[in-house]
């Protein structure tokens, strides 16, 4: 099990650089975005942050697949002599990461204009699945502010286009933004995955809380500059 529990960098670079950042943004947005997007008062918006930040150190495997078949030469006695061994890899899904900031999202889409946050959803995913990458030995890369500045950009123009309220911005571009993050760089990109290597690939745990909660962080901030 400690292979699906690990810190999300390496811990002392972790420590020193990242961390400051994310309590500059605990601070700053994140308990404001949880309060404004779903109504929740000052503690229980401590309290979703907190289950998210724990989340993120937990990866629950889901399934293996056959990995990229690793070659090894080895020198004895002027013979060489060569190993090959394909390694497997496992997918797993990330707590913090993927599977709280996803409930979230999808408990805001009944109180939402269906037909903006379909439209804004597909747009999204489309343009994340456009420019996010595999790359060898770290997952999934994609510009860190992209996914967001479409979702707000993206659900600031269909809700005016159809005719809708604008104070739906700040929850349609967390919900759309955290889904099709979800579904644009790591799901559609699960074909890709041989080409980041072996071991535990993690949809949601590739870099701190992964590009699919802060998606949805930035996503709320970006949509005030429309309101």
């Amino acid at each position: 099990m400690r292979d699906y529990v690990f810190p999300p960098l390496l811990l002392p670079f972790f420590l020193l650089l990242i961390l400051p950042f994310f309590i500059f943004i605990f601070i700053f947005a994140t308990s404001n975005v949880f309060q404004i997007v779903f109504g929740l008062s000052y503690d229980e918006a401590i309290t979703i942050f907190a289950l998210i930040a724990i989340g993120s150190l937990i990866n629950i495997p889901l399934y293996e697949k056959e990995g990229k078949i690793i070659e090894r030469r080895y020198h004895f006695f002027g013979f060489i002599y060569t190993i090959r061994r394909r390694r497997k890899i496992t997918i797993a899904v990330n707590v913090g990461g993927c599977i709280i900031p996803s409930v979230l999202a999808l408990r805001l889409i009944p109180s939402l204009p269906l037909e903006a946050w379909f439209l804004s959803f597909a747009v999204c995913t489309a343009v994340i699945y456009r420019f996010a990458k595999p790359i060898e030995g770290l997952g999934i890369a994609i510009p860190m502010f992209l996914p967001p500045f479409i979702a707000a950009t993206v659900g600031y123009a269909f809700l005016l286009t159809l005719g809708y309220p604008l104070y739906f911005l700040p929850q349609l571009a967390f919900s759309a933004g955290v889904l099709s993050a979800l579904f644009g760089a790591d799901i559609l990109h699960l074909k890709d995955i041989e080409k980041i290597g072996s071991g535990v690939v993690s949809i949601g745990g590739a870099g701190t809380f992964d590009g699919i909660f802060l998606t949805g962080v930035f996503a709320v901030v970006f949509s005030f500059f429309f309101l």
